[in-house]
């Protein structure tokens, strides 16, 4: 049972097509952290994004930051994990640092300031104490502090040089022995709170903000998950407060097919609301991603086959907003919170306009035990991605109701080094096409930023000590 599960798991993990693997995929600081030992991590990253959209440079002269956003940095993460006194507690510290080396008038979350001038930032990304304890048939483990916290409907990004963090605390609790049966079951519950946040694009540790820039005064959240191997069930929610309220369900069914293949089906539900005066006033502003609630419906396929996997993934959206805009799902917590979402869909543009359906087929080989003119391939990765969704909008020069159809392509390229003097170093390279076939979109979408077409490519080089 032990290899088929892995199998299974294996085959889950990978396939999720979501932003996080753009960064996770290639490395993840918390996979390099050795208790009670002194961490370093290293991050090179270059970003360049080009936009076009006829009508808006037509008749407005082009985009106020350019066509051409994007940037190229360096950053440090000095981990000190320390060992849990008496098995109970311990303490966890950690120093960011990023080097901006050029950037374009938008820098793409790579820096805050990204005029040309300056962008470079340090902070103490981390500092929390934390506990944890293992009973019979049980465990459990927190942090309380200022870290990165992922639990419910939470997420710490790593999708760019450094991570973001928050400041309040994060618990976890596992049941080990659950199963039915004879499927062994772990029931997990997690909760979290947080009343700062530090993007990974700033140093400050700053408000919980909306869309305006309304302070939110904090975030809860909780998750509980069920996991029989076999069938795996999710609930999660959050609130922030006189803000939003977000909601996921999720049911994954997994089954080996042999020894080295599997197959997966995965179905989330996102059910979003707003949760009071603050959302109001949003969307008085024009700044609401919907009126009164939204939903996102994902349904996901993966199939595992050796070293090839492939994935087919339908999601729908409904997120109805009437003060004239084209509303979306908005699954984050605030302008400076991110929201976990795992639907498979959600890569490159989210494909979440109100009234959407999108379709999704990705596919990974691992290139391991092949050669290119007499070099060996172990060690690579590659992925590409299609996806295409319809809608429809109001076209504010007709006021007529237009079909409104996008699309992508996106390519991915990761290495991972085995050879001993080269330990700890990856590369990843990502390139991403997208074109919507109606530029009017932009001038009424409630998220003008991902209805334009364009391409964008990302080169990651990371190195762990």
């Amino acid at each position: 049972m032990k290899s088929i599960n892995a199998v299974a798991m294996t085959l889950l993990s990978t396939l999720l097509m979501s932003e996080v693997c753009f960064s996770a995929t290639i490395s993840y600081p918390d996979r390099f952290q050795h208790e009670g030992k002194f961490n370093a991590y290293l991050r090179a990253m270059y970003i360049n994004t080009r936009i076009s959209n006829d009508l808006i440079e037509d008749r407005f002269g082009g985009f106020p930051d350019g066509a051409e956003l994007g940037g190229t940095g360096i950053g440090a993460i000095l981990d000190y994990n320390s060992s849990y006194w008496a098995g109970i507690v311990g303490f966890d510290a950690s120093l960011y640092g990023v080097a901006m080396i050029d950037s374009k008038d938008n820098g793409r979350d790579l820096f805050d300031d990204s005029d040309g001038t300056s962008g470079g930032f340090a902070k103490v990304g981390q500092g929390y104490f934390k506990l944890r304890y293992e009973g019979d048939g049980w465990n459990a483990d927190s942090q309380i502090g200022r870290g990165r916290f992922d639990a419910g409907t939470l997420v710490t990004l790593d999708t760019r040089i450094v991570p973001g963090s928050y400041q309040g605390g994060r618990a976890h609790l596992n049941f080990t022995e659950m199963g039915i049966g004879p499927l062994p079951g772990t029931l997990g519950l997690e909760t979290a709170y947080i009343n700062r946040t530090s993007p990974r694009d700033r140093e400050e540790f700053e408000h919980l903000l909306s869309q305006t820039g309304e302070e939110i005064k904090d975030l809860y959240t909780y998750g509980i998950n069920y996991d029989l191997k076999a069938i795996e069930l999710g609930y999660a929610h959050g609130v922030a407060r006189d803000f939003n309220e977000n909601t996921r369900y999720g049911l994954t069914l997994k089954a080996p097919l042999g020894d080295k293949a599997g197959v997966v089906l995965d179905t989330q539900y996102y059910q979003f609301k707003k949760a009071g005066q603050i959302w109001e006033r949003d969307w008085e502003a024009g700044e609401a991603a919907y009126d009164d609630d939204a939903t996102w419906l994902n349904i996901n396929l993966g199939l595992l086959l050796d070293k090839l996997r492939l994935g087919v993934s339908f999601s729908e959206t409904n997120a109805k907003l009437s003060n004239g805009q084209l509303g979306y799902a908005y699954f984050d917590h605030g302008d400076n919170v991110d929201g976990r979402m795992d639907a498979w869909t959600r890569s490159g543009n989210d494909f979440n306009n109100d009234g959407e359906r999108t379709w999704q087929l990705g596919a990974e080989y691992d290139l391991s035990g092949h050669s290119l003119l007499g070099a060996s391939l172990d060690g690579f990765k590659v992925m590409t991605i299609y996806k295409q969704g319809k809608f429809d909008a109001t076209d504010p020069f007709s006021g007529r109701r237009t079909d409104v159809n996008e699309r992508q392509n996106e390519y991915r390229l990761y290495y991972r080094f085995d050879e001993k003097e080269y330990a700890g170093l990856s590369v990843g390279l990502i390139y991403l096409n997208y074109r919507i076939d109606q530029d009017f979109v932009a001038l009424v979408s409630a998220q003008p930023d991902n209805v334009v077409s364009g391409s964008e490519a990302r080169v990651y080089l990371d190195y762990a000590f």
